[in-house]
C-alpha cells in the first residue's frame, strides 16, 4: 500500500505540472455541464421546432458524452504520465528499486480503472438524465469502462515513442473508442455484433441495456473475457519494451 501511495504523489505532483494533463482531467466538468444543462434546452427546441422526440436518445447522449469519453481521457492521461516516466528514464530506475514492476504495473491497472469508475459514477448521476434507480448496474459497467481505459493506456504505449506521439494516438483513437460504439444504436442487423472489435462496444451495450430495462449482463461477462484477451498481449508487449 505504501508503494501505491508513493506512486500517486508521484501522479499528482506530474499532473499539477503539465496544463494538457489538468485540462483533460477537468474536461469531465465541462462534459457534465454540456449534459445537464444543453439536453434539456436541445430536446424542447426539438419538440417545439422540429416536433422531433429526443428523449429515446438520451441514453446516447450520456454514452457518447460521459461514458465512452471517460475511458478514452483517463487512459490517455495515465498513457502520457508513463511516457514521461519512460522518457525520464523512471521505468528503469524501478529495476533497481525495491518497487517491483509487478506492483508499478498493478498500481497503474487500478489506477486506471479506478478513476475511469468514479468518473463514470460522478459524470452520469451528476446528469440529470440517469434514473437513480439503476446506479448500482452502472458500478460493474462504470469498472468494465475502466478495463477499456486499461487497453487505451496499453495501445498509446505500444504505438507512442514519446509525448508528442502520444496526444496524435489520443486524437486517433479518440474517434475509435468513443465513436464507433455508437453506431451499432442504429443497426438492425446481425452484423452490429461486428463493432465488439472495439472494446467500449461493451460496455456500451450493457449501459443501453440496463436503460432499456433488458438483460444486460451477457454483454458485461463477454466485456470482461474481450478485455482479458486483449489486454494480455498488450502488457507483455509493454513489459518487453521496458526490459
Amino acid at each position: 500500500m505504501s508503494t501505491f501511495a508513493a506512486l500517486g504523489r508521484n501522479d499528482l505532483r506530474g499532473v499539477r505540472r503539465d496544463t494538457l494533463l489538468v485540462g483533460l482531467f477537468l474536461a469531465p466538468l465541462v462534459w457534465i455541464a454540456m449534459v445537464r444543462f444543453g439536453t434539456p434546452a436541445a430536446t424542447t427546441l426539438a419538440a417545439e421546432e422540429f416536433g422531433f422526440d429526443l428523449v429515446p436518445y438520451h441514453p446516447l447522449v450520456l454514452v457518447g458524452f460521459l461514458l465512452l469519453t471517460s475511458a478514452i481521457v483517463v487512459g490517455g492521461v495515465m498513457a502520457l504520465l508513463v511516457l514521461d516516466e519512460r522518457d525520464a528514464g523512471t521505468l528503469t530506475a524501478i529495476r533497481v528499486t525495491p518497487v517491483s514492476m509487478g506492483s508499478y504495473l498493478g498500481y497503474r491497472s487500478a489506477t486506471t480503472v479506478g478513476v475511469t469508475l468514479l468518473i463514470v459514477l460522478g459524470t452520469i448521476s451528476a446528469s440529470g438524465l440517469f434514473p437513480a434507480r439503476l446506479i448500482p448496474a452502472l458500478v460493474p459497467i462504470g469498472l468494465l469502462t475502466g478495463l477499456s481505459g486499461l487497453v487505451v493506456t496499453l495501445v498509446i504505449l505500444a504505438v507512442a515513442t514519446n509525448k508528442v506521439e502520444g496526444v496524435a494516438a489520443i486524437r486517433a483513437l479518440g474517434i475509435v473508442i468513443a465513436g464507433l460504439p455508437l453506431l451499432p444504436s442504429f443497426m438492425d442487423s446481425p452484423w452490429r455484433l461486428a463493432f465488439g472489435l472495439v472494446p467500449t462496444f461493451w460496455p456500451t451495450e450493457a449501459f443501453l441495456a440496463a436503460v432499456e430495462g433488458t438483460t444486460w449482463w451477457p454483454y458485461l461477462a463477454g466485456g470482461v473475457v474481450y478485455h482479458a484477451l486483449v489486454i494480455w498481449p498488450l502488457y507483455r508487449r509493454f513489459t518487453r519494451s521496458t526490459g
